[in-house]
């Protein structure tokens, strides 16, 4: 046993040694990289370490932001669906998603992100996205099979989900309502008598969009709200779960 009087420096020696011993993480060689700002060796640090630790979002968040500041569209939107499978909660990493796609012309991929949201980000996305005439079309392109090699808007349009303004204008950055919506929906159903019919706050029984609603409630493609504004703007994901419903009964081929 060491004397009292080798004790301390013996052990202020095991420490430093250990210290100057420490090898680096693929983390922190990645962190160091992207404070330095050579974005692409951080990006190899951070997939390396993601490769071993795949829970780890913090990691998927640099690895993002990386390919982001590189202009690397396809590698971002990988890292953005490997958060989304992973269950990330993060409003911008959907956000995110839905604007690449959208930008991108994946619109089988669009429609596929917003008919998939769950709460809480649904309302995140009803809030802060509008639901336009393009938009509508752009999701509907996506829920099809066939591919679509016109706009999205001509497309809608030729295939009569979308009807064409008597100027012959598309207006595709109109803003749809609930109301826009009840008989977009309703002209792709088959045309049944409910056999329920619910009490509504706001739209009257003689109202020539109660009975297109309740059918449409009744076939399960949309939600009954009995608080439903016919006015207010129609909720994103109300028309992406729609479209999403009509195309699994076989209604968009």
């Amino acid at each position: 046993m060491p004397s009292r009087h080798y004790f301390w420096p013996l052990v202020l020696l095991i420490l430093s040694c250990s210290s100057f011993f420490h090898r680096r993480s693929e983390f922190e060689k990645g962190l160091a990289d992207y404070q330095a700002e050579l974005f692409q060796e951080a990006a190899k640090h951070f997939s390396t370490y993601y490769a071993e630790h795949a829970g780890s979002q913090t990691t998927l968040y640099y690895l993002y932001d990386c390919h982001k500041k590189l202009d690397q569209t396809t590698e971002a939107i990988r890292v953005l669906k490997r958060l989304v499978k992973i269950g990330s909660t993060d409003e911008n990493v959907y956000l995110n998603l839905f604007h690449y796609y959208r930008t991108n012309k994946q619109y089988n991929d669009l429609s596929t992100l917003l008919s998939d949201l769950q709460p809480p980000i649904v309302s995140i996305f009803n809030e802060k996205c509008a639901l336009t005439r393009r938009l509508y079309a752009e999701i509907i392109s996506g829920a099809t099979d066939r591919l679509v090699y016109a706009d999205p808007m001509v497309f809608a349009v030729s295939e009569k989900y979308l009807p064409l303004f008597p100027d012959s204008k598309f207006y595709d950055n109109d803003t749809l309502t609930n109301r826009n919506l009840i008989i977009l929906l309703d002209k792709l159903v088959e045309p049944i008598y409910p056999k329920t019919f619910y009490t509504m706050n706001r739209v009257q029984s003689n109202s020539f969009i109660y009975l297109p609603y309740m059918r449409l409630v009744h076939l399960g493609i949309m939600d009954f709200n009995a608080d439903l504004d016919p006015d207010a703007k129609a909720p994103v994901i109300s028309a992406a779960k729609g479209i999403a419903r009509l195309r699994d009964r076989g209604l968009i081929d």
